[in-house]
């Protein structure tokens, strides 16, 4: 028997996103924009000012029943 659970998903789905960049140079500090609870954050390493961008990022995934059928339909996909 295998245990999957631990490993990477692949091929995850991707989509521009909003996120905070930090302005510091040097710092690579950005934070989604849903997950900031100011209206302008400032970044959580350096304490230096964030401007709002967007980055393509994997949808996340709100339960832990999205992430097993998830697998379950990558699993049949790679069986095929």
């Amino acid at each position: 028997m295998s245990y999957s659970w631990n490993k990477p998903l692949e091929n995850l789905p991707e989509e521009m996103t909003a996120i905070w960049s930090c302005t510091k140079e040097g710092c690579n500090g950005w934070i989604r924009d849903n997950f900031s609870f100011k209206d302008i954050p400032v970044c959580s390493q350096c304490a230096s000012s964030m401007v709002s961008s967007n980055k393509i990022l994997p949808i996340l995934v709100s339960s832990d029943q999205q992430i097993k059928l998830y697998r379950k339909n990558q699993r049949k996909d790679t069986k095929s």
